[in-house]
Order: structure tokens, then sequence, then C-alpha cells
């Protein structure tokens, strides 16, 4: 019997603990198992395992910005996305209920309304790429590694552990 996925477009996509304290606005949705949920041990396994390498890139830069401690794959596969994190793709606002705001690309941006132009944000590297506005929104590059390597990483999680 073949894997029913769900693929109907949705404004937005929420998933992850709703009760998370950091969310990630992406502006491209996965693809699902009708029956997935973040709940599910094996929960991330089988979101790579449908969408590939693209999605463990940005799941695996999301663990490294969250995890608590230098086990990012620990964290990235048993904890990623069931605690404190929650990724909002398609959002036109920011979610109310969350304290850390990851802004993630220029389309993610666009379709918020933010620029990190604006003079409520700084930016956080000397390359331009990483911004804030100092109450909990940043604005970050695509969760890639050529866009988002390893040191720009280490230079916005201590904002996001604070």
């Amino acid at each position: 019997m073949a894997e029913q996925i769900m693929s109907k477009p949705v404004s937005t996509m929420h998933i992850g603990n709703a009760e998370a304290k950091t969310c990630y606005y992406l502006p491209n949705a996965p693809t699902l198992p009708q029956d997935w949920s973040y709940r599910q041990e094996d929960a991330l396994a089988i979101l790579i395992a449908l969408n590939g390498n693209h999605w463990r890139k940005i799941l695996t830069i999301m663990a490294k910005l969250s995890a608590p401690d230098a086990d990012w794959k620990n964290y990235r596969d048993t904890q990623l996305l069931k605690r404190d994190e929650q990724i909002l793709i398609g959002a036109s606002n920011l979610l109310s209920t969350a304290e850390r705001h990851i802004i993630v690309g220029a389309v993610s941006a666009a379709k918020l309304s933010i620029n990190s132009a604006n003079t409520l944000f700084n930016s956080l590297d000397e390359q331009n790429r990483l911004h804030a506005d100092g109450l909990g929104v940043f604005i970050s590059p695509y969760l890639d590694y050529r866009q988002f390597p390893n040191s720009l990483i280490e230079q916005l999680k201590p904002y996001l552990h604070e």
C-alpha cells in the first residue's frame, strides 16, 4: 500500500511544539505523510527521508542553533521541534506566544513585511548577514551551509540562549 502524502497547498503550516519559545519562519514546506506528527520518536528521520538532504541541512542548522550543548546531532534526532522550537511556513505575522523569532531568508522576511534595513535592526556580523532588533526578532540567511556556515551559527547562538 502506498504511503499517503499531503500535497495540498496550505497558507500557513505549523510544525513542532506550539508552546515553544523559539519560532523559525521558513518560506517552503516539506512534504509530510498524512499521519505524521512531530511528537513521533522518528519524526525528523521520516521528514528527512521523505524530503532529502535539503531538509536535513535545515534541521541540522536549527539543531546547532538550539542545542543546549555541543551534542547537536542527538538534539536534532531526539529533541528538535519537540521542546522549544517550532516552524511556521508561509506566516504573514509573528507568532505572539514565541519569545524568539528567527526569520529565515529574504522570502520569509518579505512575507512578514520585515526589512533588515529598518533602523530597528542592527547587524550582528561583519558581513551584514544576521540582524536583530534587540527584542527577540532575528533575520538570518536561509538555513543552508553555504549561506549559514558554522561561523555564523556560532555568532547567532549566544543571542538565542540569553
